[in-house]
């Protein structure tokens, strides 16, 4: 097990997050604010691609094809 260290600002926040989350430890809090922050960056890269309609049309032929197989 690890200890960190942060302010008492961060400490509060952290405590009132594992009631609202209703988490068992603090380890659970961060696991859970890691997990959103992945899928937050996710996100923010699939609002990047951007396909036109004729590769969108390609790209769904493809993937029902292999669905087929």
């Amino acid at each position: 097990m690890k200890t960190i260290a942060v302010d008492e600002s961060t400490w509060k926040k952290i405590k009132l997050l594992k009631d609202k989350l209703d988490a068992r430890s603090y380890d659970e809090v961060l696991q859970k604010l890691i997990e959103t922050w992945h899928l937050v960056e996710l996100d923010r890269k699939v609002e990047d691609i951007v396909v036109d309609d004729e590769e969108a049309e390609v790209l769904l032929r493809v993937l029902k094809e292999r669905d087929k197989k």
